[in-house]
């Protein structure tokens, strides 16, 4: 009688251990969710585990200053759809317009970041493959008239864990198309800093740019 009462006990506390652990993780997700969303809002989360690979929708490689080269990457293919931007400047409207726009986060072995790529036009959902080259200019600032034609195209990216500086691509190309509804794209771009130079400190690892940006994206459209 007595053992049977113990057994009882012992299932009953452990059973309220494993409740209260499942409470306590769950609060945690929640608090972790709620941080990284402060961190990127309206940012989608990276998808998938381990190293990129030709599973990958986006998979793009980094390449720094030292030498040394980072893959970045999301699983599942991103939406990417004609984005209706608008805005002011000094007071006045801006004309509101239509780009093609993509915003994703990316996972690596090291740490997480942030794809940006907008057109200066909007993207048909039947394009043929065009090249574009890779410029930071005002054509693709939101409210400035869009192109009736797409010219050019504009390529970001912001390292995060934690948030760094956001690095532009300066020259390059970016090639996109676009048929049933999934865009593909290829992005060859140099961004502006160079090597480290002796008579300037080297950038922190948070701030340092990288030199180029390479790699291939599908997305929904």
């Amino acid at each position: 009688m007595l053992r049977g009462m113990q057994r009882r006990t012992i299932i009953i506390l452990a059973s309220v251990v494993v409740v209260a652990a499942l409470i306590v993780g769950g609060m945690g997700w929640a608090v972790w969710s709620v941080l990284d969303s402060v961190g990127a809002p309206g940012v989608p989360g990276a998808t998938g585990s381990g190293p990129c690979g030709s599973a990958d929708a986006v998979n793009l490689q980094l390449v720094y200053p030292d030498g040394h080269a980072v893959q970045v990457c999301t699983r599942d293919r991103p939406a990417c759809p004609n984005e209706t931007i608008g805005g002011s400047l000094n007071g006045q409207p801006r004309p509101t317009v239509s780009l093609f726009t993509l915003r994703n986060q990316l996972r690596s072995s090291s740490r997480r970041y942030i794809l940006f790529v907008r057109l200066d036009s909007p993207l048909s959902a039947e394009t043929a493959e065009q090249a574009l080259p890779l410029k930071n200019g005002p054509e693709l600032r939101p409210g400035e008239p869009a192109s009736a034609t797409l010219t050019r195209a504009l390529v970001e990216i912001t390292p995060r864990d934690p948030t760094g500086d956001s690095f532009i691509t300066q020259s390059g190309s970016l090639t996109v198309s676009s048929t049933h509804g999934v865009a593909h794209g290829r992005i060859d771009g140099s961004f502006s800093s160079g090597p480290t130079r002796s008579d300037r400190p080297a950038p922190s690892s948070n701030t340092v740019s990288p030199l180029t940006v390479s790699g291939t994206f599908a997305c929904d459209h």
